[in-house]
């Protein structure tokens, strides 16, 4: 890992000395970090971890010496941004010591960090309280939500180490969860964060020792949380908040030099990830941890499966997929994604077929798109059911596209919510082996790199110069033609495939993004470029499905320009 730093001109939420950690794991040695917890915001992810300040091992030094929490924020999961220091157990009066484990959640326009320190005077067990800090932003400024303590040894039915707060949200009620020494809680929280709407109550898991987390996935609730001392991170699985709780086992086994196991689980940007703290940064051990992120995956019944520990995981490309033409090259093979006979396979023919091109526009929704295929006109339309081949279809079809790896490619979700993606077959490399849906696994036979393509051009018969023409959302006045566009190159199956030597007229409706011909038509769509993007038929075109621009759209021998 590298350090750079660097001075920052007058900005609303960042330091004056600002550190970015090029990252394997650990994320960065620049301090010993432990009890990370995440929060995705606006396509960043920020990481809120604790800070072990303890020295060298030694045995006049066994214990956790923290007073405060870092935050680290990324939006490629290789360069991570250090705040600095941003909160401290001094931010809480009544507090007089020990910064441990937090949670942080976004809610009415706020953030509100939840953590645990020592309790400057009540003391009934250990003496640890939780208290809640509030910000504009993660990078602070922090200050005390309330003035006082949520949580502490006089609360009814507390536990006697109060430690380790989780906050889990699910659309109807607030929890929060907490709780160590095999003892762990959970309360509702009223809707302003800061008051407790129930009496705690226990959360019925019998191997839990400490380090509560709670997420969603796929209509089944997992608690996870560390079992054991040195502790093993494991999970239990409901299909109610309320239980009954399945002990479905380890999925992290013991930290090599540090007895803790602290985890979060969460999914940043098509990726399930599992953070945790170890002690593998230089002079790391038991209370001089660092935290690391792997990979997190699920088989086809929902069972976590079990984490790998890695040296980290790929840079990622944040950015949406541009909308244009090109080869969806498999990772695995250097083989084309191709329409078959209306399947989608690694292809059959040699490079250059027109069945190989896809044009990608973006859809309705954020990181949604079509996959039209340029040879067939067809759409990739892919069921939601497992290992079903992905065929395409006549209609459009929005499917979510999120980058797998830099290097890599991309994943091409059938169903985003429940980690289905397109899969060729058994990993195979050989050509006409389909692509099915299945599991995201993290191979490489489920990347796709998107490799731009100059589509082939067309032009139109001599005879076939516009005549009705009319720009409509451009300049007043000028008009186009495809034959104008195109030059003199020619595509023999396009030119064939044009209408009749007619002259509709054609009508665009800015407003609606609908292009409208009399009567029933052959219609061609190009680029102003004079590349043709999709044909069809009938007295409606809606370029919605297309994406904004400006475009050619002819019938017959009449074209318009249109802009919208």
């Amino acid at each position: 890992m590298f350090l750079k730093k660097c001075l920052f001109g007058l900005t609303a939420f960042l330091f004056p000395l600002c550190q970015f950690a090029y990252s394997a794991n650990p994320l960065t040695t620049d301090f010993y970090s432990a009890d990370a917890a995440a929060l995705v915001y606006h396509d960043s992810l920020f990481i809120f971890a604790g800070h072990d300040e303890q020295g060298p091992q030694g045995s006049n030094n066994k214990f956790f010496l923290m007073n405060d929490w870092h935050v680290l924020v990324t939006d490629d999961m290789e360069n991570f941004h250090d705040y600095g220091a941003v909160l401290s157990y001094r931010t809480f009066k009544w507090a007089d010591g020990s910064a441990f484990a937090g949670h942080c959640e976004y809610r009415n326009g706020k953030f509100y960090w939840y953590v645990a320190v020592h309790h400057g005077t009540i003391k009934q067990d250990e003496g640890f309280a939780i208290g809640v800090a509030v910000a504009d932003h993660p990078s602070g400024p922090w200050v005390d939500a309330i003035g006082h303590a949520l949580i502490t040894d006089e609360t009814p039915n507390d536990v006697a180490l109060n430690i380790d707060p989780a906050i889990f949200y699910d659309g109807e009620d607030i929890w929060m969860y907490w709780g160590s020494w095999n003892a762990g809680r959970r309360v509702k929280l009223k809707e302003n964060m800061v008051e407790l709407a129930s009496t705690p109550e226990d959360i019925k898991i019998k191997d839990f020792f400490e380090a509560p987390w709670m997420h969603k996935f796929r209509g089944n609730y997992y608690f996870s949380y560390a079992s054991g001392y040195p502790s093993t991170t494991n999970y239990s699985m409901a299909t109610s908040l309320n239980g009954p709780w399945t002990q479905k086992g380890v999925i992290n086994d013991k930290e090599s030099n540090s007895e803790t196991n602290h985890q979060a689980i969460f999914k940043y940007m098509g990726h399930w990830y599992f953070m945790h703290h170890g002690a593998n940064a230089p002079g790391g051990w038991t209370y001089r941890r660092s935290v690391n992120i792997d990979y997190l995956y699920y088989d086809r019944d929902g069972n976590i499966q079990k984490i790998v520990r890695t040296e980290g995981v790929d840079k990622v490309n944040n950015a949406p997929v541009k909308e244009g033409a090109y080869r969806l090259t498999v990772s695995h093979s250097d083989l084309t994604l191709q329409d078959h006979g209306g399947m989608v396979v690694q292809q059959v023919l040699d490079e250059g077929a027109d069945d190989q091109l896809w044009i990608v526009s973006a859809g309705k929704t954020a990181r949604h798109y079509t996959l039209q295929n340029f040879g067939t006109k067809r759409f990739y339309c892919p069921s939601q059911t497992l290992l079903d081949t992905v065929r395409t279809s006549e209609s459009p079809c929005e499917i979510r596209i999120e980058n797998a790896s830099e290097k890599k490619g991309y994943y091409l979700f059938s169903n985003y919510d429940d980690d289905y993606l397109g899969d060729v077959l058994n990993i195979s490399k050989e050509p006409g082996m389909p692509v099915i849906n299945w599991v995201r696994t993290g191979t490489d036979n489920q990347k796709i790199q998107f490799k731009a393509v100059q589509l082939p051009e067309v032009s139109v018969p001599e005879n076939s110069s516009s005549s009705s023409s009319e720009e409509i959302g451009g300049d007043s006045g000028s008009s186009s033609s495809v034959g104008d566009a195109l030059g003199s190159s020619a595509s023999e199956s396009a030119v064939k495939n044009l209408a009749a030597n007619v002259a509709p007229a054609i009508t665009f409706d800015k407003s609606l993004g609908t292009v409208r011909f009399e009567g029933y038509v052959r219609w061609h769509l190009f680029s102003v470029n004079g590349h043709l993007l999709n044909s069809g038929e009938g007295s409606l075109l809606n370029l919605s499905n297309f994406g904004r621009g400006a475009y050619l759209v002819r019938a017959g021998n009449a074209t318009l320009k249109v802009v919208w």
